[in-house]
């Protein structure tokens, strides 16, 4: 009995591994027809640093501009860029009170022995969990313009309850998410927070020369974030689409194969970026139940291990691996390409 359950646990590996094999097989993506820009990727990861400055400071500072101009890393990179905007949206803050019954320490006054009954009933009641929610704006990201190109840059993952976005499988069509349209099936997670910044980023986005090309890009969260804003671009902005670019950095995979399909179609020059010991690119899974995600844009690695989450997903991370060009072109399956480009 022991010998055929380890059997069956055995092959049941192998049908799961045989099964994301197969769903990566048939993914068909329109390869990328311009070449990756290191230089242009050192500056996205520096701007992306840049976004967490900016909302951390509009955090603490109310009269905070949202101006990047004085953020801790801002540096000479960045001198010949002008802003042209800093992209708002709400944030969503749970507070909870929790009343509880006094301790009886053994000294009570007699007489207000006798009031204890209501006074307990009162506190039993109340002793349950008070939520209160409410929406406050904050910076999720900016945009910047120079002679040469424009850049939108998206924040990565500060709050608890962001990361838990990234946990849950749960996918919604186009018609279930009012604010925007797109192809295939969607985290929900992901397309509930893009659909409170759309209206913020769209008409910055119009005011940007078309003949000069745009990168989109995003750290963490601020990656499937990033893709939602070069899809909605592409589809409401059509001038700015045939130079459209996608950086995207330590993401999560955001979309089952139709909706990656068609978003290499659209937007063909896009790439992924990851650190192969971070666990967040690996979420959600390919397969859970009948829900599938995966993974676009052209894949490049590296390998960085401080054996826990939170250091091998770290911005500073990816940061350090691309100034240093560390870089290289994966397969879609992770392995890493023969030749380097």
């Amino acid at each position: 009995v022991v010998n055929r359950a380890v059997r069956e646990a055995i092959e049941g590996d192998r049908e799961a591994t045989a099964e994301v094999e197969q769903i990566l097989a048939e993914l068909d993506l329109q390869p990328a027809t311009v070449a990756y820009d290191r230089s242009i990727s050192k500056i996205l990861i520096q701007a992306s640093r840049l976004a967490t400055e900016q909302y951390l400071t509009g955090k603490f500072d109310l009269r905070f501009d949202g101006s990047i101009g004085g953020l801790p890393t801002y540096s000479n990179t960045f001198q010949s860029y002008r802003q042209v905007a800093s992209i708002k949206g709400p944030e969503t803050v749970n507070a909870e009170k929790r009343i509880t019954p006094g301790r009886d320490d053994g000294r009570r006054d007699p007489l207000q022995a006798g009031l204890d009954p209501l006074r307990n009933l009162i506190t039993g009641l109340a002793g349950r969990a008070q939520v209160i929610r409410w929406s406050y704006p904050v910076y999720w990201g900016f945009v910047l313009t120079s002679p040469d190109h424009h850049l939108l840059v998206l924040r990565g993952t500060q709050r608890g309850h962001e990361w838990l976005q990234t946990l849950r499988a749960r996918q919604v069509i186009s018609g279930e998410v009012p604010e925007f349209d797109f192809p295939g099936a969607i985290h929900h997670g992901f397309a509930s927070i893009y659909a409170r910044l759309s209206g913020a980023g769209l008409p910055a986005a119009r005011t940007l020369d078309p003949s000069r090309p745009l990168f989109v890009g995003g750290h963490s969260l601020g990656s499937p974030l990033a893709t939602l804003a070069a899809l909605d671009i592409a589809r409401r902005i059509p001038a700015l689409r045939p130079r459209l670019r996608l950086y995207s950095y330590a993401g999560p995979r955001l979309g089952d194969p139709a909706f990656a399909q068609a978003f290499s179609r659209l937007i063909p020059n896009s790439y992924r970026i990851v650190n192969q010991a971070d666990l967040v690119p690996t979420l959600p899974p390919t397969r859970t139940g009948k829900i599938i995600y995966v993974h676009l844009g052209q894949p490049w690695g590296f390998t960085t291990a401080y054996g826990d989450i939170g250091p091998n997903h770290f911005i500073s991370v990816y940061r350090d691996a691309i100034n240093r060009e560390r870089k290289q072109p994966l397969l879609n399956d992770g392995s890493i390409a023969s030749q380097q480009p």
